[in-house]
């Protein structure tokens, strides 16, 4: 049944999402990802609730909103969202001083407040500068794939043949087994989505974007796996059926996007960054 709740949630929501991507204007996208940084935070902060540490939730909603601004009017400039997010850390640090009611919460309220920011709303902000680039849509598209395709050949493959357990203490189901078959399938995925909407890619290009994505997204994955087996939960909320929260469903996305922006730097002639 939770199957059958899975396959119908992402044939419902892939037709609608695909479309936004490719075909929003600057403005509505923008939307679209401040709309996905507000209802992660939001799960994020309901995940911390069992954790008996106070969050900086006022000045983590008006970085994560300022992070993403900055990103979508830096015309494709990295560097104004790196000042962004060290203007945000500084906030964050005095606000944490300020609000702090006992010493001992002082490192906990600024190490979750801080992580919230970067986990979530620097990543996502990526989104809008990988937008801008030259043929940005199908980058977005790219990436969703490569990002999409390696976690269900990474969970296929760890059902089928997985034996050797990854973290245990943080994913009990997660095997090595199932992140070889998952990078297998990111680089293929790369490879073939490459030939049809980036035919300027070359092969050892495409090869080395999904390797870097498939990696990212695994590590990420893990980030979001280790943050709920601290709070305690399993999932990040019940917003999409079979999928858990948003939070759960764009997890691998979250280090996978700034990872394929930076590579496309290192890889590419892009002016725009």
């Amino acid at each position: 049944m939770e199957q059958v709740k899975r396959i119908a949630s992402a044939l419902v929501l892939l037709p609608p999402l695909v479309l936004c991507l490719l075909y929003a204007s600057p403005g509505l996208f923008l939307v679209l990802v401040l709309t996905v940084i507000g209802l992660s935070l939001r799960e994020y902060f309901h995940i911390l609730q069992p954790v008996p540490i106070p969050v900086c939730t006022h000045v983590t909603w008006l970085a994560a909103f300022a992070l993403a601004m900055t990103a979508y009017l830096s015309n494709g400039d990295a560097r104004w969202l790196s000042l962004t997010l060290f203007l945000s850390m500084v906030v964050l640090t005095l606000s944490v001083l300020l609000t702090a009611s006992q010493v001992a919460h002082f490192l906990p309220m600024l190490v979750y407040s801080v992580f919230g920011v970067l986990f979530i709303a620097w990543t996502l902000s990526h989104l809008l500068l990988l937008r801008l680039l030259p043929a940005g849509q199908w980058y977005m598209l790219f990436l969703c794939a490569v990002v999409w395709v390696g976690d269900s050949a990474a969970m296929y493959v760890g059902k089928t043949l997985g034996q050797h357990k990854m973290a245990p203490a943080i994913s009990p189901g997660k095997t090595w087994e199932g992140a070889v078959g998952g990078v297998v399938g990111s680089v293929c995925t790369a490879i073939l989505s490459a030939g049809f909407w980036l035919p300027h890619l070359l092969l050892w290009q495409c090869v080395v974007l999904g390797l870097c994505i498939a990696l990212a997204a695994q590590i990420s994955d893990l980030g979001e796996s280790m943050l709920k087996r601290y709070a305690g939960v399993k999932d990040s909320g019940g917003l999409i059926p079979g999928h858990g929260g948003i939070l759960d469903r764009i997890d691998s996305l979250l280090f996978a996007t700034p990872t394929l922006v930076y590579a496309l730097y290192v890889l590419l002639p892009v002016p725009s960054l």
